[in-house]
């Protein structure tokens, strides 16, 4: 079976290939809604279960091996010759033909089959581990612990039964993990620590949660096995992957290569402590907050916890291994609030006057960074500067979802002002904050390869908002206490919130499209603005649906799906002409608009083969087609470049080049 595409009304569902019979996997499980409460089908685990039972609904087996060949070619006598790895390292001069290049290293994957030798040795290593089971759980070489129930641990509990930490993972797994734990196991605080991160990293890439890579072009190749957090959940599959012994010795050889007498001479002090119960002064704090929809990493830490359990507090008698979800800053409303605002101000409290706080933040939600200006505000701190730095890229994984890219860091320093504002002169003084921290950000960006996106422009404007916000002791009407304490009903914006929405208007006014003439842009409405723009964007590649939003917001439209063709999450893209066809005409609002009208035209002008039909909506439609011809030029302008470097743009691309050398040459 094959699991269905997911966006459509079908997911969630497998699809036999063969009559295409399609099965919920809810339904396969055996889950049913009882009282009112989820009752899940799947038979639960018990601690010696390490392969699923006969009867169990799901079953697992050996259905596929990748084997890596390597080896070399070189010349003999004109002739290309194959040699084994172990015939290539046996040549005499085997360095030297590598470095000539007369040698060339080689690699081939290939796929195949278990056959029965394969299946014996997975019944051996299953047997192995049964004899080594219970002593390996008693001295801590394997997990023994239960997964405690939460948003993300439910998961494997619900999806597969597995109560256990140690269920997720097969018997190979288990077994080359925890002959690595006991081999590291040597009583030396050193050795111990740096083998306990190696094996962190090794059942990271290891796990029955671990997947098949399945593009070819990255590093690797296809079939390569991808970590069990490629994203931040406990995601069961339905073909998950094991690594081989070569790839697990590689790191046991990296292990018995540290030297018998490691010293690190440094002065360090580490302490575990819940943040509002640190004493110390210190001149800086670093932190990196958790956000309204924060990563449940006190759940997730578990995976790895499991594992350190008793070998982490027999080393280290001052850690611990057990959960600390109990303590965790979580959620967002009155708790979370209360919650950080009590860690920050400990923060402050023992902080040196002429000290700093570094604080970094990624979020698009205005209401969220007006949470943490008040948070901040009620602190006693003030930002006093920002940067932002891309945490998102090709090179860390992460390229799917409706994901930030970048990381706001903020420096904050103790609030010294006495200052006392009201509401109404706060809007000029947030104005002038972002304009001029757009104008530094533009000034300095390579306009041939841009470091600034238009998120990251964005981001600016609501780190502008905040350091206006802080720099006053009071703002007229705001009750800090008040605010982060009280409930809102839903739809309802604090006042801060709309200071903040208001440096995104200000940032999107700011910002005109790169070759867009200002002088029309100022003519154009918040809607034409919004689809220029969002064009522009669209045409540096961008397509998560939180940076459109965002820009909705900024011109202030509040539904700006009627614009899209797509709004998936990593797909969203606007209409063009010939998708637009005859939608949204002779309405009120962008429906009457100048570049409505001009998309119609591009779109008749395709139809048609021909510019006349184009050229003569535009003269019949517009209160003033002549006084109107050189806007629609550059308008003209902007949608042939930006849609050159978008496909789905390219039969409007050439009929806008069309239309556009009619309109330039039309006279009266």
């Amino acid at each position: 079976m094959q699991e269905a595409k997911r966006g459509t009304v079908l997911d969630s569902e497998l699809i036999c290939p063969e009559t295409g019979e399609r099965f919920s996997v809810a339904a396969i499980r055996g889950d049913r809604r009882m009282n009112g409460q989820s009752i899940y089908g799947l038979r639960l685990w018990e601690n010696d279960d390490l392969v699923p039972r006969p009867d169990d609904v799901f079953g697992e087996r050996l259905y596929c091996i990748r084997y890596l060949e390597t080896y070399y070619t070189g010349k003999e006598n004109g002739h290309t010759v194959k040699y084994s790895k172990a015939e290539a390292e046996a040549l005499p001069n085997f360095t030297v033909l590598l470095e000539d290049c007369e040698l060339k290293k080689c690699q081939r994957r290939h796929f195949v089959a278990p056959n029965e030798h394969d299946l014996q040795r997975d019944a051996t290593v299953l047997s192995l581990l049964r004899e080594r089971f219970a002593e390996w759980q008693e001295k801590g070489f394997i997990p023994s612990k239960r997964i405690e129930r939460g948003y993300n641990t439910e998961q494997p509990v619900r999806e597969r039964g597995w109560t256990y930490w140690h269920h997720l993972f097969m018997p190979r797994q288990l077994f080359y993990h925890g002959l690595f734990f006991s081999y590291i196991n040597r009583n030396d605080q050193h050795h111990t620590a740096y083998g306990l991160l190696l094996l962190a990293r090794i059942i990271n890439y290891n796990s029955r949660l671990s997947r098949w890579r399945g593009n070819a072009s990255v590093s690797g190749g296809i079939g390569i096995v991808m970590e069990t957090f490629a994203n931040q959940a406990l995601n069961t599959v339905l073909n998950p992957a094991a690594r081989g012994f070569t790839s697990f010795i590689d790191s046991v050889d990296a292990f018995s290569k540290l030297p018998n007498d490691i010293i690190i001479k440094a002065k360090n002090t580490t302490h575990l402590l819940d943040a509002r119960l640190v004493a110390e002064e210190v001149d800086l704090w670093i932190t990196d907050p958790p956000y309204a929809d924060a990563i449940n990493y006190h759940e997730l830490a578990d995976f790895f916890n499991s594992w350190y359990d008793k070998n982490l507090t027999n080393t280290f008698t001052n850690w611990y291994a057990e959960s600390k979800s109990a303590l965790a800053v979580k959620g967002r409303g009155q708790s979370f609030n209360q919650s950080m605002v009590d860690c920050y101000r400990n923060f402050t409290r023992h902080m040196r006057d002429n000290g700093a706080q570094v604080v970094m933040f990624t979020h698009q939600d205005a209401g969220v960074w007006a949470d943490l200006a008040l948070i901040l505000w009620a602190s006693g701190l003030q930002v006093t500067a920002a940067w932002t730095i891309q945490t998102e890229t090709g090179a860390v994984g992460i390229k799917t979802g409706n994901y930030v890219q970048g990381t706001v860091c903020m420096v904050l320093r103790k609030q010294q002002s006495q200052e006392v504002a009201f509401l109404s002169d706060i809007q000029s003084d947030v104005e002038y904050e972002v304009k001029e921290a757009l104008r530094q950000m533009t000034a300095l960006d390579d306009k041939e390869d841009p470091n600034f996106a238009d998120t990251d422009y964005q981001l600016a404007a609501y780190v502008a908002a905040l350091r206006v916000i802080t720099g006053y002791k009071n703002i007229e009407d705001i009750d800090v206490q008040y605010e982060l304490t009280r409930e809102r009903k839903p739809g309802e914006v604090s006042e801060v919130q709309k200071i903040i929405d208001s440096a995104v208007v200000v940032a999107c006014e700011y910002l005109v499209p790169t070759g867009f003439d200002s002088g029309v842009w100022r003519m154009l409405t918040g809607e034409e603005r919004f689809y220029m723009k969002a064009l522009e964007i669209q045409s540096h590649g961008e397509y998560r649906t939180g940076v459109f939003s965002e820009l909705a917001r900024g011109f202030g439209i509040r539904d700006y799906k009627p614009f899209l063709k797509s709004g998936k999450a990593n797909e969203t893209r606007l209409m063009t002409a010939l998708e637009y066809g005859n939608k949204q005409l002779g309405g009120p609002g962008f429906d009457k608009s100048l570049v409505r009208h001009l998309l119609f035209a591009i779109r008749e002008t395709s139809r048609n083969e021909n510019p006349r039909p184009g050229r003569q909506w535009l003269y019949d439609e517009l209160p003033d087609y002549w006084g109107s011809r050189q806007r629609l030029l550059k308008v003209l302008s902007h949608m042939i470049r930006c849609g050159a470097d978008i496909p789905s743009w390219e039969r409007d691309v050439e009929a806008a080049r069309i239309l556009s050398g009619y309109i330039e040459n039309d006279t009266l």
